[in-house]
This record gives structure tokens, C-alpha cells and sequence, in this order.
């Protein structure tokens, strides 16, 4: 199965990697393929779902055929938790709705609950063939996961624990469910990103669908020609030209620089589980549709 062979894939990684465009082109790619799609925004920001030209809210809005964006918060997902279980409440609803709210913040776990229950409700709701969250930064994104697991445990009977418990096995079916990491080619975010896949598996019943390595540098130099041009470097003359001494500099900073890259993706891969898809998505600069750009690195790299 690919990535968008799924019912709920959620995007998260450090900010600054490009996670919202990812999840962007992820949802793109799945409308593009004739399936109904919903893209949410979950961390605070229009984030994805304010990239196709229109403001998303509380209900879904259509962007472009077969896509339609979301933007949720606790507070509003609250209210709407509220409806579900205790039906219409007409006046006296949003006073219930803030002693919930009160209650929600004193008590660990249940906010997130809330928004992670949100995304749950819409990949069963029937309305859509995948639901796309541009979600938190891993470290939210590891607590959020987590508390259904975590609340069900606190309440293991009733009504609380029946909604839990739903949840709980709709992360937890890797053929529904996927994560999806995005990070750089650079140490520092590789090694967040090893540290996030391991808690995420240890702590959360959600499993690890793919990792995108975003902004990545072309390759230079292909390996055939490393060693002729550690050749040519070898032979560098002595007494240059400051023109010519530059472009030497060019050629020893290129093949530094794919090395680097290369043993960083290797140790990626190393740590990641067996035939886990990594996904490379080039650096593009000043181009003017980023987002189409990235929509079609990925499906290159997923042979779509």
C-alpha cells in the first residue's frame, strides 16, 4: 500500500522543516487521484489548509475539487464533543460547554484527547476517503497521540472509556492510520526525528507510515565520479588564479557536503524500521508555486 492508501494520515516534525507544505501536497495528491479529501490544520495557525486561497474555519470548506480544508482548535472541538454526547442544549449550551472547557484544562490529557478524537470522528465519519492533519510539532504531537491511551487507562469503564477506546484502535491499524515525519538532511533534525519515531512507537499507539526529508540539496556529483574528481583534486596545482583557485573550492565544498548527506541519510535509514518508506524532497529556492513543486517531488518519489 502507499502513504495515501489510508483513512488518516497525520504530519508533524519541528517547525522549520516544511511540514504544513508537505501536508499540503500530500492532501493535493490525493484529491488529484479522485479521492474526497480533507485537509486539517490542527496547530494553532491556518498552517496547509491556508495555502489554497480560502479561510478555513470550525466546518469544512471546498478549496478545489474533491479537496476541502479545516482549521480546529480544543475550544471548538469541546464544543462539538459536547453536542455529540449530550445532543442540543440550546441556551444553556455554551455555559455547559465552558464548564467542560474548565474541566478539560484541569485534567491531563483531555484536551488532547479532543482535537486527536476530532481527526478520528472525520477518517470514520464515511465523508472522506483520507483525512490529512497538518498537526503540532513532534513534541505535541507525541502527547496528543498519546492520550486517548493514556485517558482510557485513567477511566478504563463507561462512557469515557467506549470513546477512548475507538480511538485508540483507529491509530493504532497501521492500514488506516499513518505518521508521517518531516525533517532535514542536517544532524541535529535527523536525530529529533530517530528520537521522535522511537517514543512515538513506545508511547502511542500510532505507527510510523513514511518520513519526508525535505529542502534536500541535489546530489552534485554522482558517485561515479567522486573518485576522478578526488583525483583532480589530488592534482591541484599550486599556483592559481583566484578564479580558478575558486572553482577547486567549489568542487571540494560539493563533494564535502554529498558526503555529509549522504552518511546522514544513511544513519536515517539505519535507525528507521525495515522497508520504512524516506522520501526526498529537493530544495527549491525562489520558485513560485513551492507547493506544486513539493506535490510533485513527492509523487516522483512515491512513482505515482
Amino acid at each position: 500500500m502507499t502513504i495515501l492508501d489510508r483513512r488518516l494520515l497525520i504530519v508533524g516534525g519541528k517547525g522549520g522543516t516544511g511540514k504544513s507544505s508537505v501536508a499540503a501536497a500530500l492532501a493535493e495528491l490525493s484529491a488529484f487521484r479522485g479521492g474526497r479529501t480533507l485537509l486539517i490544520s490542527a496547530d494553532g495557525s491556518p498552517g496547509a489548509a491556508g495555502m489554497f486561497g480560502v479561510t478555513p474555519e470550525h466546518e469544512a470548506v471546498e478549496a478545489q475539487r474533491n479537496l476541502s480544508v479545516l482549521q480546529i482548535e480544543s475550544k471548538a472541538s469541546l464544543r462539538e464533543f459536547v453536542g455529540l454526547q449530550l445532543g442540543p442544549l440550546g441556551a444553556i449550551g455554551k455555559p455547559v460547554a465552558n464548564a467542560f472547557s474548565f474541566v478539560a484544562e484541569a485534567a491531563p490529557g483531555v484536551s488532547e484527547l479532543l482535537l486527536v478524537g476530532k481527526y478520528a470522528h472525520e477518517a470514520r465519519s464515511g465523508d472522506w476517503d483520507l483525512v490529512v492533519v497538518d498537526a503540532a510539532s513532534s513534541g505535541h504531537l507525541l502527547g496528543e497521540l498519546a492520550a486517548p491511551q493514556n485517558v482510557g487507562e485513567i477511566a478504563p469503564v463507561g462512557r469515557l472509556a467506549r470513546e477512548t477506546g475507538w480511538v485508540v484502535a483507529l491509530l493504532a491499524d497501521p492500514e488506516i492510520t499513518g505518521v508521517v515525519n518531516v525533517t532535514l538532511a542536517e544532524e541535529v533534525p535527523v536525530s529529533e526525528t530517530i528520537d521522535f519515531v522511537d517514543r512515538l512507537h513506545t508511547e502511542t499507539p500510532a505507527r510510523l507510515a513514511a518520513v519526508v526529508v525535505n529542502r534536500t540539496r541535489p546530489q552534485l556529483y554522482a558517485r561515479a565520479r567522486r573518485a576522478e574528481l578526488a583525483e583532480l583534486l589530488a592534482d591541484r596545482p599550486t599556483r592559481l588564479s583566484k578564479g580558478a583557485s575558486g572553482l577547486f573550492d567549489a568542487v571540494e565544498i560539493g563533494l564535502e557536503r554529498a558526503d555529509v548527506a549522504s552518511a546522514i541519510d544513511a544513519r536515517l535509514r539505519r535507525e528507521l524500521p525495515d522497508e520504512m518508506p524516506v522520501l526526498h524532497v529537493p530544495e527549491f529556492g525562489d520558485v513560485a508555486d513551492t507547493r506544486a513543486s513539493v506535490r510533485e517531488a513527492i509523487a516522483d518519489e512515491m512513482s505515482l
